[in-house]
């Protein structure tokens, strides 16, 4: 075999091995559904998404899809869709540079989607998520000085 067609059978094995781990991540998050972090009341069946709330640290994973990591417990995927409520208290986005809270310490400045996916590249903005159907209705940040 010449050294090209080498490389290319090697880069070919790499891309392959990378989309399996893609579609493995992504089959683990969407079968998280059934997770013990989801309240068993708020469970809906893995073909119409799941419902619930959950509250940890805000991830990006793909333009539009986000999830949020519990202390302990499975990580949770979900979509952001037109209608989510995106609410900051200051990492995601404040009102005229101010902190806004409300008396539970949860973001009440409305943001934008960017904003949104903005803070969930930092990894480190914490959250409570209330999704239904596998898309968002309001992401909430908790504040923490």
């Amino acid at each position: 075999m010449h050294r090209s067609t080498a490389r290319r059978a090697g880069r070919l094995a790499t891309a392959s091995l990378l989309a399996v781990a893609a579609v493995g991540l992504t089959a683990s998050i969407s079968n998280a559904a059934t997770a013990p972090a989801a309240p068993a009341a708020n469970r809906t069946a893995a073909a119409q998404g799941v419902s619930g709330t959950w509250h940890g640290t805000l991830k990006y994973l793909a333009p539009g899809k986000l999830t949020v990591a519990p202390k302990s417990g499975i990580e949770q995927g979900f979509y952001v869709g037109p209608h989510t409520k995106v609410l900051g208290a200051a990492a995601i986005c404040a009102s005229n540079g101010n902190v806004t809270v409300d008396k539970h310490g949860y973001g009440t400045s409305k943001c934008t989607e960017a904003q949104l996916m903005k803070a969930a590249k930092m990894n480190s903005v914490e959250v409570r998520v209330t999704v239904k159907d596998g898309v968002a209705t309001t992401v909430a940040e908790h504040y923490h000085p």
